[in-house]
This record gives C-alpha cells, structure tokens and sequence, in this order.
C-alpha cells in the first residue's frame, strides 16, 4: 500500500496544481474580458455630441479608440499582480478599430501561470481579448 500511495501521491499533487492554476487563470481572464467589454462600450457610448445634436444619428467620435485604451488600461489595474505586463502596456499594445458605429478590440493578455511553469515551463499563459462594443 506504501508503494501505491508513493507513486500516486505525486501525480495527485501534479494534477491538482494544474487544475488551480488553471482555474485561476481563467478568473483573471473573464475579469480581463469584462473590462475589455467595459472598455469598447464606454468608447462607443462616448458620442460625437455634433452629429447627434444635428442629425439625431449615434457615431463613434474619433478619439474613441484613445478612450477605449484608457479605460482597458485602468479597467486592467486591479488585475496588475496576475498579468505578466503592465495594463498600460497591454493596453497600448491592444488593436482597436472603430467603425461608424461600433468599437473592437482586440487584445494580447500575458498572464502568470507559475506553477504552470514549474510543471510544464510554461511561467506565462497568453489570453486573447475580443470584444465589441455599440452604442445604444
């Protein structure tokens, strides 16, 4: 019985580390992806006041994309300790198109896996964000 327990012991402790780190990685990412929501619609709700005043139609603004990275930059802040960059980097690095009437954004999330790393030499899992964002 000593010998069962001293191969399966290890490979139960590999397996539940795995599962964890997993597992918290995928918190950080739906954080992550609510603030990139949180991001495209606050750029697409920031209206261009001069069309809508004069025609009444929603349009994007033009510095919707500066708005958008700034608000993923700051909505990431809280997420600092498990990312493998800073939010403002990330956030520079993000592709955001505006269109008429919609934002997108897409973004690179390198997040710390460091037991992920120990097991598999993997110390940083990439996450993609993509989110798209109209006014309403």
């Amino acid at each position: 019985m000593s010998a069962t327990v001293a191969v399966l012991l290890p490979l139960i402790l590999v397996v539940l580390t795995g599962v964890l780190e997993l597992g918290a990685a995928r918190v950080v990412a739906e954080r992550a992806r609510i603030a990139a929501d949180l991001a495209a619609l606050t750029a697409a709700n920031d209206q261009d006041e001069t069309v809508l005043r004069s025609t009444g139609a929603l349009r994007v603004p033009g510095d919707a994309g500066r708005v958008a990275r700034e608000h993923l930059a700051l909505d990431l802040a809280p997420l600092a300790g498990a990312l493998a960059a800073d939010p403002s980097s990330i956030a520079a690095a993000a592709e955001v198109t505006v269109a008429d009437r919609a934002v997108r954004l897409r973004a690179d999330l390198p997040v710390r896996t460091p037991l992920l790393g120990a097991l598999l030499g993997r110390p940083v899992t990439v996450i993609e964000l993509l989110s798209v964002g109209a006014p309403r």
